[in-house]
């Protein structure tokens, strides 16, 4: 798995992330995180600006891909991909 530290949640349910982590992830103090639920275990983890994540998307979708046919999907629901952890 990695690393492992138990913490208690205070009375507002704020946890401290251990330094250790912080250091690891180049969390420093003020910066956003992105809090996830997946499959009843909790994620913390850096949230990066769209302009990093375009960055490092550069290149994923080749000529190939763009040619295949996409499923239809519903504008909405791509909102929501982009927006809901705004």
């Amino acid at each position: 798995m990695g690393t492992s530290e138990n913490r208690r949640v205070d009375e507002k349910g704020r946890v401290t992330l251990p330094q250790s982590i912080r250091e690891s992830l180049g969390i420093e103090a003020g910066e956003e995180v992105t809090v996830e639920l997946d499959d009843g275990r909790v994620l913390i983890r850096p949230r990066i600006s769209r302009e990093e994540f375009v960055a490092e998307m550069a290149g994923c979708i080749d000529a190939k891909a763009r040619a295949e046919s996409a499923e239809p999907t519903d504008p909405r629901e791509l909102k929501d991909d982009w927006t809901g952890d705004l």
